[in-house]
């Protein structure tokens, strides 16, 4: 079974006492924390086991300097986080966990004993959850609120949108390695050409890839930058997307400040035709069936009543429905004209991911929670989907110029 972890790391084996005395030893410190060579080997060892990179020396040896940087970049992090006071519990980890195993189909017991089985340390594991879930903790307070978008801002756009139609857009990932003042040049230039030829053979791993590897914000999303037409990038990658074939990685991509690697899903030529069409909507019911007596009745109600207001996105409302033996979940995809009006109306007013009003229909109570909108709905659905898109592109420019000072402003020492 293929198990698909939320970092992408590499490992070096250790095995020799010499090595084994060499663990405790410190590989980095980070303003006043050290990362240790056993941080660094277990991080390792995640990687190989859960991506099944080749285990060549050759290949640890050119990953050993990403990993290290992987590492001191999530110390910066927690350490802001801390800085802010957004502390991480050790339920909100548990919690993360529980989803990563629920999204390899597994149970967390599963799921720790698969990690068990590859040699990985658990705790490796918990550590770098801890760090991603910490910076979206920063990002949720000190970078949204800074995001404003103005109406004419994205009428504007929207506009300019319309001009591209019967062009060609690409939806794309992509994994960018750059180039430190004091790296070298060329081994990050045969890393990005290992990666490039390792995942052209199996694309299955570039998601996982992306989160570790690339030293970009979109690799929080697995690399996704999402829909996007060549105007909008630099001349020499703009070429290379054109000549890619869906499904397909290119080979690395020299810019400014080092390589991307580009995995292009899929691309289609720009239409507004969908406007005229019925907006097609995705819902998830979470169905509580009524017992017969006048009290069980009343009681269900309630445990409905207090699943809605603490259900928190469409992955939870799946995971808590399929958690309970008294819940039942669904899911409609639908355009709205096949979609029942009930159902319609309760969650007419909800943003996706938040519970709608509560439906009762005879012997069974439905929770509706909205989890997705595609095509239709006209000028207003255009105008969401654009103004969405803006708002994810300077969330991401924000967090990475963020990150940056964060780290030119450390004190960062490396011993590898």
């Amino acid at each position: 079974m293929r198990v698909f972890f939320l970092a992408f790391i590499l490992a070096l084996s250790v095995a020799g006492s010499a090595q084994a005395q060499k663990s405790d030893s410190i590989a980095a410190v980070v303003q006043n924390d050290v990362i240790t060579y056993t941080d660094l080997y277990d991080r390792m060892t995640l990687v190989m086991r859960s991506s099944r990179m080749p285990e060549t020396d050759e290949f640890k040896k050119r990953l050993l300097p990403q990993v290290l940087t992987g590492l001191i970049t999530e110390s910066v992090q927690l350490q802001e986080a801390e800085r802010l006071n957004l502390p991480v519990e050790d339920a909100e980890i548990d919690e993360a966990f529980n989803r990563l195993a629920e999204q390899n189909s597994l149970t967390p017991e599963q799921f720790k004993a698969v990690i068990t089985r590859d040699n990985i340390n658990i705790q490796t594991l918990r550590e770098q959850i801890r760090s991603q879930l910490a910076w979206g903790k920063v990002i949720q307070t000190a970078i949204r609120p800074r995001i404003t978008l103005s109406k004419d801002e994205v009428d504007k756009q929207v506009e300019q949108l319309k001009s591209k139609e019967g062009q060609t857009e690409y939806f794309l990932a992509e994994i960018v390695l750059p180039i430190a003042q004091d790296a070298d040049a060329e081994n990050v230039k045969k890393l990005a050409s290992d990666l490039s030829q390792q995942l052209s053979a199996d694309i299955q791993k570039f998601p996982a890839a992306a989160r570790q590897f690339s030293q970009h914000a979109s690799a929080a999303n697995g690399g996704i930058i999402g829909w996007i037409t060549p105007d909008s990038l630099d001349d020499n990658v703009a070429s290379v997307v054109k000549a890619m074939e869906p499904r397909s990685v290119s080979s690395p991509i020299i810019t400014d400040d080092g390589y991307r690697i580009l995995f292009l899903r899929e691309k289609r030529t720009i239409s507004f035709d969908n406007l005229k069409d019925a907006e097609k909507l995705k819902i998830k019911l979470a169905l509580f069936n009524l017992p017969k007596d006048q009290k069980g009745r009343a009681d269900q109600k309630d445990n409905a009543r207090i699943f809605s207001q603490d259900v928190a996105g469409c992955l939870d409302i799946s995971r808590r429905a399929t958690g309970d033996d008294l819940i039942g979940i669904r899911e409609i995809e639908d355009t709205r004209p096949n979609i029942p009006t009930n159902i319609l109306d309760a969650v007419k007013d909800s943003d996706i991911g938040e519970a709608g009003n509560i439906i009762e229909n005879g012997d069974q109570i439905i929770v509706p929670m909205l989890c997705g909108r595609e095509g239709g709905g006209g000028e207003t659905v255009l105008f969401r989907e654009v103004e969405n898109r803006i708002g994810t592109e300077r969330m991401e420019t924000l967090q990475q110029q963020y990150l940056r000072e964060l780290l030119a402003n450390a004190y960062i020492e490396r011993r590898v």
